[in-house]
């Protein structure tokens, strides 16, 4: 089976064949929601609290051993493609080019758009997941490192997606609920206000 046919089955078993695209949170019914930003823009500080919280949640998502597709989507812009030298995949240990599959995906946000795709499959524990999400939030300003795409994590074991969209925020959506409730349960105070009450409701309905 490719890692395409992979990928597929497994939004089709887990997810009820959801579309992988921003936002995650609008898009499924079992997700949360998280507010990255403190402070001023300008800031050192900025950054510091928003690669803090970013990477606290990432941890709070993923085991070292979870087996995970990492997606990446980039605008098409004539032949422009996914490179396999792009930073993202630099942060994997010893990855292969058997390990991603590149496609292309049309109708993705609007009708007529044409995205660039790239899959990989690979194990947490191979990911520098800190430099991905610090490039993410760089994305915006004239910082470096950054990723022009964008980039979901899938985690296979606990059948859940990750969408850092910028320096924002994030979203965490799961088939199960429970599997999102200890995430919700610690990192309360950083969901996004505008959100809170649509999430609480949620929790407090399916809570066991």
């Amino acid at each position: 089976m490719t890692i395409k046919q992979e990928y597929r089955q497994f939004l089709e078993e887990n997810l009820n064949g959801l579309e992988i695209k921003m936002p995650l949170f609008y898009n499924w019914e079992n997700g949360l929601r998280f507010d990255l930003q403190v402070g001023d823009t300008n800031t050192e500080e900025y950054f510091k609290e928003v690669n803090k919280r970013s990477t606290a949640l990432f941890k709070a998502s993923f085991s070292e051993t979870d087996r995970v597709f990492i997606v990446l989507y980039q605008y098409k812009i004539k032949r422009s493609k996914i490179m396999f030298s792009n930073y993202a995949f630099q942060q994997i240990a010893e990855i292969k080019k058997s390990e991603v599959d590149y496609s292309i995906v049309s109708q993705l946000y609007e009708p007529d758009d044409v995205w660039n795709r790239a899959i990989a499959k690979v194990t947490i524990e191979r990911i520098n997941y800190a430099n991905i999400l610090k490039a993410i939030a760089n994305t915006d300003f004239s910082r470096d490192p950054k990723i022009n795409s964008q980039v979901f994590f899938m985690n296979l074991d606990k059948m859940l997606v990750f969408n850092m969209y910028d320096d924002r925020g994030l979203d965490i959506v799961a088939k199960d609920i429970e599997t999102l409730r200890p995430i919700y349960t610690e990192f309360n105070a950083w969901i996004l206000d505008y959100d809170r009450n649509v999430i609480d409701q949620k929790m407090k309905k399916n809570k066991l």
